[in-house]
């Protein structure tokens, strides 16, 4: 049974529920052996070396990029498999930093500083936005978070491989759609970027990709998700 016959399957209720607790409802379904990997002690690097076959001879690659990603429900997973895969590309690492500090022309300025240290400031985390800092290399895929310039392709959602760092401007090539490889300059201080070997499930919708890998560390409850 292949991935997308099962998951219809379930909308159809065709798959059976089971309990793992007879005082609670049957409300759990088994996914077939045949769909998943075994984790083992490292469940990241394995699915990583299982959709990013031969990363290291083809990461430079925008065509090989473009076919693949891994989607996961929530934020911290995108973020931990991203760093995990960027680790692996050689070269430089350039990392950008959000702004973290209250604007001094506030009135209430020092009251702010008081109540938002740059320690908590730091540590923010929304969906949506990229964390506090972001590192980067050249040939990373990143995506956009906001519409920039539709007109030339770079909208909420467009895919990017980096192809040059600087400490205000980012280049790169369009990877997939009407644009692709088409050259875009992007401002390195905008924080619309995240990197994308990993997206969250909802940010993949509107995606084409010919390899896909499902990370589950949790169970997927979200209507709709799976």
């Amino acid at each position: 049974m292949s991935f997308a016959d099962w998951t219809l399957s379930i909308g159809n209720g065709q798959i059976p529920t089971k309990s793992f607790n007879k005082n609670q409802p049957s409300d759990w379904i088994s996914i077939p052996e045949p769909l998943l990997l075994q984790p083992g002690s490292h469940p990241t690097s394995t699915i990583c070396d299982e959709i990013y076959t031969d990363f290291q001879a083809k990461s430079y690659r925008a065509s090989y990029l473009t076919s693949r990603a891994i989607v996961t429900p929530t934020n911290k997973n995108v973020t931990d498999i991203n760093k995990h895969m960027l680790q692996q590309v050689p070269g430089k690492v350039h990392t950008y930093f959000s702004a973290d500090t209250i604007h001094s022309d506030s009135n209430d300025c020092a009251r702010l500083d008081a109540e938002y240290p740059t320690e908590f400031l730091n540590t923010l985390s929304f969906s949506g936005f990229p964390d506090h800092d972001i590192s980067l290399k050249i040939f990373a895929p990143i995506m956009l978070l906001r519409n920039l310039n539709p007109d030339i392709g770079l909208c909420n959602g467009t895919r990017i491989m980096v192809t040059y760092l600087s400490t205000y401007v980012i280049k790169g090539l369009i990877m997939g759609g009407t644009y692709d490889g088409s050259v875009v300059v992007i401002p390195g201080d905008s924080f619309l970027i995240r990197l994308c070997y990993a997206m969250t499930i909802n940010k993949s919708q509107g995606q084409t990709l010919d390899r896909v890998g499902v990370f589950l560390p949790k169970p997927v409850f979200s209507h709709g998700q799976l």
